[in-house]
């Protein structure tokens, strides 16, 4: 029997009060994908850009096609299809799902890919959605540098890529630097880390790795800050030829990342998670039907840490 879905989403791009909620009949399931009761979800930066009509997921949309929003889920299953072998009705799982030209995980119900999934074996607090995306390009940016030693620069390192990717840069035992325009910020002082304020960071040349959360102009002006040899992991997808431009001008060894599902990954979070090895910093928790909101809130720009919805 086909379940009825509640999304949220926008059907033509604007700021947050465009973000609407349709009722849908769900597809029946195919033989590799479950169907989950959706607990909590979490806000990313990709849901404010695409809702904005900004980036590769908005150039997509069709005119007249409702787009619905979000990407991370946590909850438990209620159906499994038929060569689903991993999952079980009734396990609690989270994930990454759809990313990136299906979201919609602002949701009461979802249908996702069996393989973007990972089980628990008791119910997770709901701040467990925020791992997801998040934490998927945290360690998924980290992997694309060297082997080698050397201090690595994180900006925007309270947001929350920023606040994980510390800490799993720490676990590696890599030398660790914030660079932040608030650093007193008490979330920085939870996570131990070094932090220096931009004016530090621009006070002389450096040769480092940077992870580079920001983009755009600040980003870019990073980047020239480094000596050549030097190294960069640019994630905001919007800026990044510009910042790669700006690397290769220096000589200096730059990527971008575009997130991927990789249950490996999600494991090795969600291991390092349950192991109090890795806090996920909540900075607030919206009801759903208050998303718009939320919306506003993230884009204020004086949270820290993660958002996140809680559907029931």
């Amino acid at each position: 029997m086909p379940v009825q879905a509640i999304k949220y989403g926008i059907d033509e791009f604007g700021a947050a009060d465009k973000i609407q909620a349709k009722t849908c009949l769900l597809p029946e399931l195919n033989d590799i994908q479950v169907l989950i009761k959706v607990h909590s979800s979490a806000i990313n930066p990709i849901d404010l850009k695409t809702r904005a009509g900004l980036g590769f997921v908005a150039q997509a949309k069709e005119a007249d096609e409702f787009l619905p929003l979000g990407y991370d889920v946590y909850g438990v299953v209620e159906q499994c299809g038929a060569q689903v072998s991993d999952l079980q009705v009734g396990q609690f799982v989270a994930g990454m799902v759809g990313f990136a030209k299906q979201p919609g995980c602002y949701a009461d119900y979802i249908i996702a890919e069996a393989d973007e999934l990972i089980a628990f074996d008791v119910q997770q607090k709901s701040e467990v959605a925020g791992l997801c995306l998040a934490g998927l390009t945290a360690i998924q940016a980290l992997k694309k540098f060297s082997s080698s030693q050397s201090t690595l620069y994180i900006n925007a390192p309270t947001g929350g890529v920023g606040h994980l990717a510390i800490q799993l840069a720490q676990l590696q035992g890599k030398e660790v630097v914030a660079v932040s325009n608030r650093p007193s910020h008490q979330l920085l002082q939870k996570l131990a880390v070094k932090v220096v304020d931009y004016e530090t960071f621009f006070s002389q040349k450096r040769q480092a790795h940077l992870l580079d959360l920001v983009g755009g102009e600040i980003g870019e002006r990073m980047v020239t800050n480094l000596n050549s040899g030097s190294e960069v992991v640019t994630v905001p997808t919007i800026s990044a030829q510009q910042i790669v431009a700006a690397a290769q001008q220096s000589d200096i060894t730059v990527s971008g990342i575009v997130v991927e599902k990789n249950k490996a990954d999600l494991n090795e979070l969600v291991t390092a998670y349950r192991g109090g090895d890795l806090f996920i910093h909540v900075d607030s928790t919206f009801a759903l039907q208050d998303i718009q909101l939320a919306h506003e809130y993230m884009e204020a720009g004086q949270h820290a840490g993660k958002i996140i919805m809680s559907h029931s």
